[in-house]
């Protein structure tokens, strides 16, 4: 059968915009940026007779306006994106769990997730599917969401025991027994767990966890084709607003199934549409309130410092360890370095890249133990799994000294304030409150021992405050010292 005698759908589709709102030059094109990538959006609806937009989480968190108003400037422009779907994201969470409940009544577009729950009504808090209908084809929606968030939900002292993360395959299962007597046409799996993940969810042979399509997100993959596994085609759009994903569904209507697709994924820049005057509206009017607050330098460095990864020694992520370190006067201080956001940073800092370099607030914790038990949560901290990615990586203060193994990462040297860690001696560590509310697993300290052996106590509720408070009276900060954990 021709195409033009099939029902012909458009579903475009992005994933992590993370707040990327401003376009970029890219050899002199304008690029990217949530006017323009709304203007494709209408362009394309325009153009064609029925279209789907999906969002497969983190629109939330990476930029300064998305910061200052908690959401509430972004749910507004994504009412204006007019999205048909969007699948919770971890850094939805970002300012909260109520937050984002308090967002979702803000919102002009449904919110699913099928996974997360309130553990003793055993209810979800989101819509677990969103049905679309175009041209009399029922697209089902189901949202899943990494189990990974329970890392954030656990920063809530009281959301933290009232809300579970589930499996995602039991979820789906759930979900098809109770859409078995409602039927969808077409079965699309709006994911937020990495590309890996999504890979599995396809091997998976049980039926009632088939999908026509898994869109994807929380990875940032770049793809140029689809990923199949076993006749299931995985797609994501990369991050931020520079692209996206659009699949040409054609909807045999006689036999009541897809003949044929097509997916790419597309470049959006000034060469293929306008912006769209109404988000470029709302955009230039936060931009310019943030820019008066924002704009202001804090402190300068004697050139840039670094951050070009998570799972190793870092130029920002010592000189923030440092700092740490300074403010709160505790042996040493250890610093995850997923807190830091920036690549780069410097020679001169405003309010506004301090932000966008933290994104988040802290509470401040400092933990008194034996040197005994210190050697010990250095090794749990540097085993194998966290070189691999597989976990946390810190990074710690000039006032440590370590050195391991390359083979096993074994400690073969500890230095404290330049002196072997003796096994009888009081040390305190500083965290920050990621840390402290996952000390069990990023530490290894048991609840045991957070009871009897390892003293805890809150130093601070407000580490930025503290920062910008030590940046106020230094005017110029430089890194002190690299190579502080060595491999040998």
């Amino acid at each position: 059968m021709p195409k033009k005698a099939l029902q012909h759908i458009v579903l475009l589709h992005s994933n992590d915009i993370h707040g990327d709102f401003a376009e970029s030059e890219k050899d002199g094109v304008k690029t990217g940026g949530i006017a323009l990538l709304s203007g494709l959006v209408h362009k394309i609806r325009r153009e064609e007779e029925h279209v789907i937009y999906a969002i497969a989480g983190d629109m939330f968190m990476g930029s300064i306006i998305d910061r200052e108003y908690k959401g509430l400037s972004t749910i507004k422009i994504a009412n204006a994106l007019e999205p048909d779907v969007f699948e919770v994201g971890n850094h939805e969470v970002d300012y909260g769990l109520s937050h984002l409940l308090f967002l979702e009544k803000c919102a002009d577009f449904p919110i699913i997730c099928s996974n997360l729950y309130v553990k003793e009504l055993d209810r979800r808090l989101f819509l677990s599917y969103a049905d679309v209908v175009r041209g009399g084809v029922k697209v089902r929606f189901i949202g899943l969401l990494t189990e990974s968030i329970a890392d954030r939900i656990r920063q809530e002292e009281l959301i933290d025991s009232a809300v579970s993360v589930r499996s995602i395959t039991r979820e789906l299962n759930r979900v098809a027994e109770e859409t078995a007597e409602d039927p969808a046409d077409i079965t699309i799996l709006l994911t937020h767990i990495g590309i890996e993940e999504d890979r599995l969810l396809a091997e998976n042979p049980d039926p009632a966890l088939h999908a026509d399509f898994i869109i994807g997100g929380h990875s940032h993959t770049f793809l140029s084709e689809p990923a199949m596994i076993r006749d299931t085609p995985i797609v994501q759009a990369g991050f931020g607003s520079g692209q996206i994903g659009r699949f040409d569904l054609y909807w045999n209507e006689e036999t009541r199934r897809l003949e044929s697709w097509d997916w790419q994924l597309m470049p959006v820049n000034e060469k293929m549409t306008e912006e769209d005057p109404l988000v470029s509206f709302y955009h230039e009017r936060f931009q310019t309130e943030t820019d008066k607050k924002y704009d202001r330098t804090l402190f300068t460095m004697p050139c840039e410092y670094t951050h070009p990864g998570f799972h190793r020694e870092t130029q920002l992520g010592d000189l923030f360890a440092d700092i740490y370190q300074d403010i709160f006067h505790m042996d040493v201080f250890f610093l995850s370095t997923n807190v830091i956001w920036a690549k780069k940073l410097g020679p001169s800092v405003t309010r506004r890249d301090l932000m966008i370099a933290f994104p988040y607030e802290n509470a401040v914790y400092e933990l008194t133990m034996t040197g005994e038990r210190f050697l010990r949560l250095v090794q749990h901290i540097y085993r194998q799994e966290a070189w691999e990615g597989a976990h946390i990586f810190f990074l710690f203060s000039g006032t440590l000294q370590l050195t391991l193994r390359k083979e096993g990462k074994e400690i073969t040297e500890a230095r404290l304030h330049g002196e072997e860690v003796a096994p009888d001696q009081t040390v305190t560590v500083g965290i920050t409150g990621y840390a402290y509310k996952n000390v069990e697993n990023f530490l290894g300290i048991s609840a045991e021992e957070q009871e009897n052996t390892v003293v805890m106590r809150r130093r601070s509720t407000d580490d930025r405050s503290a920062m910008e408070n030590y940046f106020a009276g230094s005017g110029m900060v430089s890194l002190k010292k690299e190579g502080r954990l060595r491999l040998i």
